[in-house]
């Protein structure tokens, strides 16, 4: 390499330092023109402010934090009730379906004992038809017995126990 190549090269290393450091001197200066024009709107946040909110917070986590027990708790009876509710669904399908069977079972026990009875009627229509046609009346019932002579009677009756010894 000649010299004059490398002077140049030396020239353009040397520029471009410059020029960096051109940059970084510009922008220094923008930056303190800058926070002269603009003063914090806000003062910062005191540490007493960071830890009263701390303590705020920490108390709005306890009080979730039971909440979320308290709405635990009401779940897990809610659970249980939904459980008992489910059981008691359970149990009242299969007494609707026995009652059901039942049910059937009664009717078709009801339908035998009318044609039961269907066929007894007809039987004793017959049988009254057939003491008609053969002249039978039907037996009168005894007229009541007179109580005074019911009595009368009932003399007659400790006599008759002395004669039976």
């Amino acid at each position: 390499m000649t010299t004059v190549v490398l002077a140049r090269r030396v020239m353009i290393v040397i520029a471009c330092l410059l020029a960096i450091a051109g940059v970084v001197a510009i922008v220094r200066i923008a930056a303190a023109v800058r926070a002269d024009a603009a003063p914090l709107v806000a003062p910062p946040v005191s540490v007493e402010t960071i830890a009263a909110e701390i303590d705020a917070e920490s108390a709005r986590a306890a009080g979730l934090t039971s909440a979320l027990l308290i709405l635990q708790s009401r779940t897990s009876d809610l659970d249980a009730a939904l459980a008992a509710a489910d059981d008691q669904m359970t149990s009242d399908t299969n007494l609707a379906e026995q009652l059901r069977a039942d049910l059937a079972a009664a009717k078709a026990r009801l339908a035998t004992l009318q044609a039961e009875l269907a066929a007894a009627q007809a039987r004793l229509a017959r049988l009254v038809a057939a003491a008609d046609a053969a002249g039978v009346a039907a037996a009168a019932p005894p007229p009541p017995a007179d109580t005074t002579a019911a009595e009368d009677h009932d003399d007659h009756d400790e006599h008759e126990e002395d004669d039976d010894d």
